[in-house]
């Protein structure tokens, strides 16, 4: 640990000297906008001005609820029982319990795209981004519970490492079918993707937000971001190397902490606001379908809402079905509804706290700035020190975001390269950290990061609704044990 250590502090001591020596951070954000601007001509395509990928999402939520008859409301106080521990027991196979798969889980989710990421929602579709998010949330339950209940069906057991996640059900379902060769190829491209997502989308977002409301308390600091990013790529280090065991430990330590201050900061800034809330409410509400509003009017706030939402919530993405698939149980469909609260908590309640925060304090028309700096202004309406609240709960919804997709993703190398080369992953990992720590394109970086989180949701959704009858079978099975008292 301690020479692994000592190659981090190094790494770190290195990019200082080339971000010193040259304009490199300038050239990345350069690279970051030729990317960015790629990926948006190749891969959202539009029809009738909405994004192909948004447009096949969007209908894959809601197709996905109504063919479990809206299991997300009807189950939803089962799946709470079954968080509880009710059914929890050591007979079964597994590295974590239902409540570490889902902080694990909801950690990875919880992270600054709830924060930052609805700020950035607003910039990009209006205030009316907002209930599109929360609709997108609610239907999302469904491909949460969907995408982890076939996860854990295809786990692989009686190994040392459970296994699971999108390329294994997809491989696994698409050879059932007799498409073997699809299935390869197809569970190929979602690893391709998965892995890039991690570096291009949670890992570079994630820490470019913890440098940002960091930095912003101290001029030193704000003038020296490599030793914040050195600081955050060490600490990554250390807790991505000790496995899914200790990313669990510490994300039932953060994740409630982090929620419970988040949360009742929000609440006090709508209680010093309460008097604008019945208009930040009919803003809320008027954009959404208004033709003529900020941002693009409906369409925009549409697409902003669900692309913010997919990258809040990671429904239909897969990354929760690896989180869960190590999860100490035998029956898929009661992981898939521990895992399917996830949305109602991250995407419907703190997306929606952080959005009514940003509309009835009309911090997103100051100007400040873009992404947390705008939820900041927010919190400046209360005190000028009420920041500091915002100050404490970001960098430990980031941290323990990146470190838990981190973890999902290097399941991802995995099924690519195989173990031994994994270690390449993890220095990738901490070299974007760093600088993305140092970037001032927050823009780019976002929309690189909801552009790989789409792609990957593209071909998920289109392998959950393809495999949605195999699903409500074990759905069926489920609830006829259930009513007979069989299950364990």
């Amino acid at each position: 640990m301690i020479y692994r250590l000592f190659y981090v502090v190094l790494f770190c001591l290195l990019f200082n000297d080339v971000y010193a020596a040259s304009s490199f951070h300038e050239s990345y954000d350069t690279v970051l906008n030729g990317i960015n601007t790629f990926m948006n001509e190749v891969l959202f395509f539009k029809v009738f001005h909405i994004p192909f990928i948004i447009l096949l999402v969007a209908f894959g939520y809601v197709f996905l609820t109504l063919r479990f008859k809206f299991l997300n409301i009807r189950m939803f106080k089962h799946a709470f029982a079954i968080l509880c521990g009710k059914y929890d027991t050591n007979h079964h196979d597994g590295h974590i319990t239902h409540f570490q798969a889902f902080v694990t889980a909801l950690s990875s989710t919880v992270g600054l795209g709830t924060v930052a990421g609805v700020a950035i929602a607003v910039s990009m579709g209006g205030p009316g981004a907002v209930p599109w998010m929360m609709i997108t949330g609610f239907f999302g339950m469904s491909a949460k519970f969907a995408e982890v209940t076939l996860a854990f069906r295809h786990r692989t057991e009686g190994q040392a490492q459970l296994f699971s996640g999108p390329f294994q059900y997809i491989r696994n379902g698409l050879e059932e079918f007799g498409f073997k060769k699809l299935g390869i190829v197809l569970a190929a491209i979602y690893a391709v993707f998965f892995v890039l997502s991690g570096l291009g989308g949670s890992v570079a977002f994630q820490t470019n937000q913890m440098v940002s409301i960091l930095s912003g308390y101290s001029n030193w600091v704000d003038s020296h971001p490599w030793l914040l990013s050195s600081i955050i790529s060490v600490l990554l280090a250390l807790v991505i190397i000790g496995g899914i065991r200790r990313i669990a430990i510490v994300s039932s330590a953060l994740v409630p902490i982090m929620s419970l201050i988040y949360i009742f900061s929000c609440i006090t800034i709508i209680a010093f606001n309460i008097h604008n809330f019945g208009y930040a409410f009919k803003i809320l509400f008027s954009s959404m379908i208004d033709f003529n509003a900020v941002g693009g009017g409906v369409v925009g706030a549409f697409v902003a809402g669900i692309q913010r939402a997919i990258f809040a919530s990671e429904a239909g993405v897969g990354s929760a079905s690896i989180t869960h698939a190590v999860a100490k149980d035998e029956e898929p469909v009661r992981t898939g509804l521990v895992a399917m609260i996830e949305p109602c908590f991250d995407t419907m309640l703190i997306c929606c706290l952080t959005g009514i925060t940003i509309v009835i304090t009309g911090a997103y028309q100051t100007g400040v700035g873009e992404g947390i700096l705008i939820t900041q202004k927010a919190f400046e309406t209360v005190s000028s020190w009420f920041p500091i609240l915002l100050t404490v709960a970001a960098p430990l919804f980031a941290f323990s975001s990146v470190i838990s997709f981190v973890y999902c993703c290097e399941m991802g190398w995995l099924y690519l390269f195989g173990a031994k080369s994994v270690v390449i992953y993890r220095i990738a990992v901490i070299i974007v950290a760093f600088f993305s720590g140092l970037s001032k394109d927050i823009m780019a970086i976002a929309n690189i990061g909801g552009t790989l989180f789409s792609c990957l949701a593209l071909v998920n959704m289109t392998a959950l609704i393809l495999f949605s009858n195999q699903i409500n079978d074990e759905v069926q099975c489920y609830l006829k044990r259930l009513k007979n008292n069989k299950i364990n």
